[in-house]
């Protein structure tokens, strides 16, 4: 998909009220009640707009039912990735995935647009946020294993390069630090070089033969919920769903799950990033998934430089919005020579048939 500029006259407050009876007619919600502006998690509230800068949602009220009324980002709103995502978000809940159950409207259709909006309406899911427990990462790890597993087919996913993405993520930085004035040093240089050479060494190992799946697109820790006993109660936000390699899900998980610092209950990075990625949170984290879903040998050959090729994406979008401090990032060369030593280390996966049964207990999340 296109990776867009953010409109900068777009405003992400909350709905106001004149939506309701527009949600209520199109999605046939009898005794709608009310917009709840805000998150609880335990004795913890958050206000969605505070929270969220990158499209309006808010938690609608309906006698005793609650769903979740949710604007698709602008980057992702196009018919073709809409229909993608709602299909793909479907078709794995009926697989048996932890996936919250999207309403159709009265004309059937998994998606609603208001003006220039595109919206969904899903059943709003219990659950807590992500605390880094050891439980909830082993159990991320595993539902993103039974993900791929699930083998969804979504007819005219467009597919994606991961290695493009890096690009256009440098193209836009480029573009928007240009447009404000800010100068970013080296930073770009450095990073463009290393997605060059994720995709050549890649490319030269065979990652264009992988097979593609259905990928969530934004596996990470805001989008997952957990209960009491670190399962995973729901899987979230498919925007960026697509069709590709799964070691697209794979390296970006690993990154946000294992490497890469938040502000405070702030999807943006902190500004300080740790010395040296967390090494026993990554083998951890590579291990649950690998016990329900092994890779390949060439899967493995071409995950550290998958891994490479988000990471550029990923620092480049902390850039573009200003989280990091080009001057303050951390020693790249450092971070994937310790990273490529994880992965090395996790030991082959038991014989076929055997994987299965490490998904079984209370790690891989009901």
């Amino acid at each position: 998909m296109p990776v867009r500029e953010k409109p900068r006259s777009t405003t992400f407050a909350n709905l106001d009220e004149r939506a309701l009876g527009v949600i209520a007619e199109r999605y046939r919600l009898r005794d709608v009640d009310c917009f709840l502006p805000i998150l609880l998690d335990g004795n913890r509230c958050t206000l969605l707009e505070v929270r969220s800068e990158t499209s309006k949602k808010v938690v609608v009220e309906c006698a005793e039912e609650r769903y979740f009324f949710k604007q698709i980002p602008w980057y992702c709103d196009t018919p073709e990735q809409v229909e993608v995502s709602t299909a793909l978000q479907a078709r794995l809940r009926l697989a048996g995935l932890p996936v919250p159950r999207l309403l159709p409207t009265d004309s059937g259709e998994l998606w609603t647009v208001i003006g220039e909006e595109t919206y969904v309406l899903f059943d709003f899911s219990h659950g807590l946020r992500y605390g880094a427990h050891p439980g909830q990462l082993t159990a991320a790890a595993a539902t993103l294993g039974r993900l791929h597993r699930a083998a969804v087919h979504v007819p005219g996913a467009p597919g994606e390069s991961v290695f493009r993405l890096a690009h256009d993520h440098l193209d836009l930085l480029g573009h928007v630090a240009g447009g404000e004035g800010r100068d970013l040093g080296s930073a770009p240089a450095t990073l463009r070089a290393l997605a060059e050479e994720a995709e050549r060494r890649a490319g030269a190992l065979g990652f264009g033969e992988l097979p593609a799946v259905a990928v969530h697109g934004d596996y990470n820790p805001w989008n997952l919920l957990f209960d009491e006993d670190d399962a995973v109660t729901a899987v979230l936000d498919f925007d960026n769903s697509d069709v590709a390699s799964r070691l697209h899900d794979l390296a970006e998980a690993l990154l946000t799950f294992c490497v890469l610092a938040y502000r405070e209950d702030s999807t943006n990075f902190a500004r300080l990033q740790p010395p040296l990625p967390d090494g026993g949170r990554v083998t951890a984290f590579l291990t649950a998934y690998t016990a329900v879903a092994p890779l390949t040998a060439r899967e493995r050959d071409c995950l550290p430089w998958a891994v490479r090729a988000v990471l550029v994406e990923l620092l480049a979008l902390g850039l573009i919005r200003a989280d990091l401090d080009p001057d303050g990032l951390p020693d790249l060369d450092a971070w994937l020579t310790h990273l490529d030593a994880c992965l090395d280390g996790v030991p082959e996966p038991p014989p076929d048939g055997a994987a299965t049964t490490a998904g079984n207990g209370r790690g891989e999340g009901r």
